[in-house]
């Protein structure tokens, strides 16, 4: 009998049937139930699906009832050599060491998805997960939980004696992303019958992000200004900008009639067979990080006389001058565009040079959301300033913050109403002051 599995599908139930062409490929057959995705459906969605599963053969061809899987056509195979070199391809499918199905799932996705994020792929499938399974010798169909479990393990632990060290939990959730993906694949065309990497996803720490305090986000203003990193430093900041989207920032994309600006593009660098590559795309991270955001005068003071030094810069270094980045924001003297790497690595030699507690870049896009939640803005507000695709992302990120917070307004109310009747103020006023944080940005 045919493997498959239920699929919802503009709100009804679908069969998804596992099957093949005359030519071996396989292809999943869409079989429609008419029955609507509501309660007390799905069990009788299960039962078509059964019925289909004996009612179509392997080429998804109906068959009036018969059943004519793999192992019925076996008796036939000789006179029929498309079936025998089905039956072959299955058996060798199912042969195939685990190690080995990862490579070639790596290799089928390489079109289809972000080339950013291929080459994370290949980092953690080609770099880690093959060469464990690929020791250990494990077949596709003989994988279980149990040996994805012991992997994650022996990745959180480490080996001192192969200089490999402990991983984080985050780390791994990465790997398990990958292998889970792969397996459903794997089940999608019937080479397994069930994803043994479901409901096995590791155990990660809580994060908490490094963010800087008001005088500390003041002191890094002040030393960054006339520096590299200035921009940087003030997108990320006041506007919580990845450095992805720092680097990316174009003049189109400033509107300073209106004063404001269009987070649309994005500039990335990453590792591909040993070399690294810089990507530019007019995409961001997700639907949501494509986002409008004002222009508040001091950055648009900023932005002004730098456009002004660009066309400075072009005239002086003339035809040295690279005309390649023209339309960037993030360029140097010679119209070089920053690298997002440099951004990283130059933040935390400025830090330690002017004696700055040390965050990473990134942790400026926290000290952002910390400042804007102490200053009253809510979650959702903070979602849409920092683009983030889901509310409960945000909330997951800065739900510590927020109690904080209100514990400080829970601390402030209580004092004055127990402290305050015991000290009652002379001229009317308060009996305990509240006391004002400075506000980061004077200009504003």
């Amino acid at each position: 009998m045919l493997s498959g599995h239920l699929q919802e599908k503009s709100g009804k139930y679908y069969a998804v049937l596992n099957c093949k062409h005359r030519d071996g490929k396989r292809f999943p057959k869409w079989v429609a139930t008419e029955l609507p995705v509501k309660k007390g459906n799905k069990r009788a969605a299960e039962r078509l699906l059964d019925e289909f599963r004996g009612s179509y053969n392997v080429y998804g061809e109906l068959t009036d009832g018969e059943e004519t899987d793999i192992a019925i056509l076996e008796p036939i195979a000789e006179t029929q050599p498309e079936i025998q070199e089905t039956v072959e391809q299955a058996q060798e499918d199912a042969g195939i060491l685990f190690a080995e199905y990862m490579l070639s799932w790596l290799s089928d996705i390489e079109i289809d998805v972000d080339p950013v994020t291929y080459a994370g792929y290949c980092d953690s499938v080609e770099g880690v997960v093959v060469p464990y399974f690929k020791e250990k010798g494990i077949k596709l169909h003989e994988l279980t939980a149990r040996d994805l479990k012991d992997f994650y393990k022996s990745e959180r632990k480490g080996n001192p004696e192969k200089k490999k060290k402990p991983k984080k939990g985050t780390t791994v959730v990465r790997y398990h992303a990958n292998i889970h993906t792969a397996l459903e694949e794997a089940v999608t065309h019937g080479l397994v019958a069930r994803n043994v990497a479901h409901k096995m996803r590791p155990v990660t720490e809580k994060f908490v992000g490094s963010f800087y305090l008001v005088e500390e986000a003041l002191d890094l203003i002040r030393v960054a200004h006339g520096h590299k990193l200035e921009l940087a430093v003030l997108f990320g900041l006041f506007y919580g900008l990845r450095r992805s989207e720092v680097v990316g920032l174009k003049w189109q994309n400033f509107d300073l009639v209106n004063d404001t600006f269009t987070i649309a593009h994005t500039v990335t660098c990453f590792q591909s067979k040993g070399k690294k590559v810089r990507y530019a795309k007019d995409k961001t991270k997700n639907q949501s990080s494509m986002r409008s955001l004002p222009l508040i005068p001091l950055i648009k003071e900023m932005l002004l006389a730098l456009k002004e030094q660009q066309k400075e810069n072009q005239r002086v270094f003339a035809e040295y001058y690279n005309k390649e980045y023209l339309g960037y924001v993030y360029v140097d003297e010679i119209g070089e565009l920053i690298k997002p790497d440099y951004i990283s690595s130059m933040f935390s030699v400025l830090l330690k040079k002017n004696g700055l507690r040390h965050i990473r870049f990134h942790d400026t896009r926290h000290s952002c959301a910390s400042l804007l939640l102490r200053h009253g803005i809510s979650m959702k507000e903070i979602q849409a300033w920092l683009g983030h695709s889901d509310y409960s992302t945000t909330a997951n990120l800065y739900a510590h913050l927020d109690v904080e917070t209100s514990k400080v307004h829970s601390a402030q109310r209580l004092s004055a109403g127990l402290f305050g009747l015991m000290n009652p103020p002379q001229d009317g006023g308060q009996p305990i002051e509240k006391h004002r944080e400075e506000a980061v940005y004077q200009n504003v």
